[in-house]
């Protein structure tokens, strides 16, 4: 999180009265330029819905729709994210919403090659061919919300790699830091306009909160060093799982513009939600996502924050078992030893339906609110209530809906909720949705109970119930 505490709000940043206008005259550009972007889709979409059923307007519905992506992929990184997101989300959105925009996780609009010349050269010096190769100037493999890559190969050994090995280039996206700051700025006073609204209780959302966590997660993406850093950790948690693997980093070619790593191959995980793949095949990957995204969250406290289907490449190991290679490293969700122990109490009691002792845990876990002995109880009640609703569903199988219901609950009852149990949620609901989308019969219940039990007993939360089998096995007192 270096980055994200040494330059929060960097480009708005001045002092005194010059220093407020100009943030107000940046604020007031940032907020004409989105207007303008999204007001053609606020007139129209109407218009498009209500002549679907009409063949001419079937093609103004498509037009509508390519309006739609390009002004998401013009209004800049913050946006583009979050609708990568909401795309993963079938069970979410319409089906038509998440087909369109799931191209934004395959290829996004990129930079010039002109631009990434310049990058290069600042970045190793006006010689910096003689370092690395790069054999697709014309066009890019792939761009991202935040930089796009290049193939290409090392001109001199390096290491115990040798000239010519195959290496992926990441060039950052010219401005992209100005742009985020500014998105994160306005939406830091939009959350604190919503929470100081009367009557709607939404301070207790921790929707303020959720902005900077959010921020926090983002800002790191915008120094590609911090990428380079997190998939040497991600390497060494996953250093005994043959099923799992991130590309490793060339880390004398890394820079903050630039990020130099090993280059993987495989088939996008888009290609095997289609139908030309067995379901055998698609519930092994489902297994195998869920299994690694519950990984990161209760055993290693390090979660990939972007694991979008455009992230996932995959192909088979030497034993010929599938294998997920997992790119875009820049966004992870890290708590720390005590929120993460606060976590797995929420989400393991969340999982084996316990929705009393997850609504205390929450309460307990509060830190900036308590409510009174009335609304803890009919909070309690409530997470009970929503487990037990839908006895065939699990948490990790209906996470959207169990978040907007407690959510609510958490509004009614004045119970401030901590934003990094949401974003951690969040997290899971990516892979859950990508999951779904291979098998919409997977039961996850099954899978996680045994990671969940783990890190129970890694904090030291089951001492007590483990203690008291053995004294009932031998009879002991």
């Amino acid at each position: 999180m270096q980055y994200a505490a040494a330059h929060t709000h960097h480009y708005l940043q001045g002092p005194g009265f010059f220093g407020k206008c100009r943030r107000l005259l940046i604020s007031a550009k940032r907020i004409v330029t989105l207007s303008l972007l999204f007001t053609p889709s606020i007139i129209l979409s109407p218009i498009a819905y209500a002549l679907d059923s009409a063949k001419l307007g079937r093609l103004f519905v498509d037009l509508n729709w390519e309006y739609n992506l390009w002004g998401i992929e013009y209004a800049g990184p913050t946006f583009i994210k979050l609708c990568q997101w909401a795309a993963t989300r079938n069970d979410l959105f319409p089906p038509e919403f998440c087909d369109r925009f799931s191209r934004l996780q395959d290829a996004t609009r990129g930079h010039s090659w002109k631009e990434t010349e310049s990058t290069l050269k600042e970045s190793f010096g006006p010689e910096w061919r003689k370092e690395i190769d790069i054999t697709t100037t014309d066009k890019p493999i792939g761009s991202g919300c935040v930089a796009q890559v290049y193939r290409g190969r090392l001109v001199k050994a390096n290491g115990l790699l040798k000239p010519g090995q195959e290496v992926a280039v990441k060039i950052i996206h010219p401005h992209v830091r100005e742009k985020v700051e500014i998105d994160f700025y306005l939406m830091d006073k939009f959350a604190s306009l919503i929470e100081a609204l009367p009557g709607l209780n939404a301070q207790f959302l921790s929707i303020k909160d959720s902005v900077e966590q959010f921020r926090l997660i983002m800002y790191p993406q915008l120094d590609l060093r911090c990428e380079a850093n997190n998939i040497n950790k991600f390497d060494v948690n996953f250093a005994d799982d043959e099923c799992v693997t991130f590309p490793k980093p060339v880390m004398s070619h890394v820079t903050s513009n630039v990020l130099t790593e090993q280059f993987l191959e495989g088939t996008p995980i888009l290609e095997f939600m289609k139908d030309k793949h067995s379901q055998k095949e698609k519930t092994q990957l489902a297994v195998l996502g869920i299994v690694t995204s519950l990984k990161m969250i209760f055993e290693h406290d390090f979660v990939h924050g972007d694991m979008h289907p455009g992230n996932i490449l995959v192909d088979k190991n030497k034993n010929g078992e599938y294998r997920m290679n997992l790119l875009d490293c820049g966004i992870v969700v890290e708590m720390g030893e005590d929120d993460h122990k606060n976590l797995v109490q929420i989400l393991g009691a969340l999982i084996k339906k316990d929705g009393l002792l997850a609504g205390k845990h929450m309460v307990d876990n509060s830190k900036h609110a308590k409510p009174n002995d009335k609304d803890v109880e009919a909070f309690c009640a409530g997470v009970q209530r929503i487990c037990f609703e839908d006895e065939s569903a699990n948490f990790l199988e209906k996470v959207g809906e169990y978040i907007a219901d407690i959510c609510y609950l958490a509004c009614t009852h004045q119970v401030k909720l901590e934003p990094k149990f949401i974003n951690a949620s969040l997290a899971v609901e990516i892979m859950e949705g990508i999951a779904s989308s291979l098998d919409s019969s997977l039961t996850v219940q099954g899978i996680a109970l045994p990671l969940v039990l783990k890190a129970e007993a890694m904090h030291g939360l089951r001492r007590t119930n483990i203690r008291e089998k053995i004294n009932s096995l031998f009879g002991w007192k």
